[in-house]
């Protein structure tokens, strides 16, 4: 039988906390900051915090959806600058976005392999 991944006391923390800070999640996200500093920065305390942190690490939970999306778009934003620049002849954009595209290979792997 498998173990499950969060405890009943972990799911019991997680309710409290609503989806009001979606959008906020996201553009944090985008910006490329870390689920305590998001926590921070909406200042959530004790169990409000223990909560978000969890459900930013809950795949399919509608935080770690909003999260994802925006360290994606994030990503996109830096990486369609970068096109631009490189469209304009900038050899240092062009170094950049291969050296991006190859890291963002290794991360997706990563990920995919191992979860990390």
């Amino acid at each position: 039988m498998k173990k499950e991944l969060t405890s009943t006391s972990d799911m019991d923390k997680v309710a409290l906390i609503g989806d009001e800070y979606v959008s906020q999640v996201r553009t944090f996200g985008a910006l490329g900051y870390t689920p305590h500093r998001i926590c921070s920065l909406l200042g959530l305390r004790g169990k409000e915090k223990v909560a978000l942190t969890i459900r930013l690490t809950l795949p399919g939970d509608v935080y770690n959806d909003a999260y994802c999306n925006g360290c994606a778009l994030g990503e996109y934003n830096i990486d369609a600058e970068l096109a631009k620049k490189a469209e304009a002849g900038d050899v240092a954009a062009i170094e950049t976005l291969e050296t991006r595209k190859k890291e963002r290979t290794v991360k997706d792997l990563r990920n995919q392999l191992f979860g990390i």
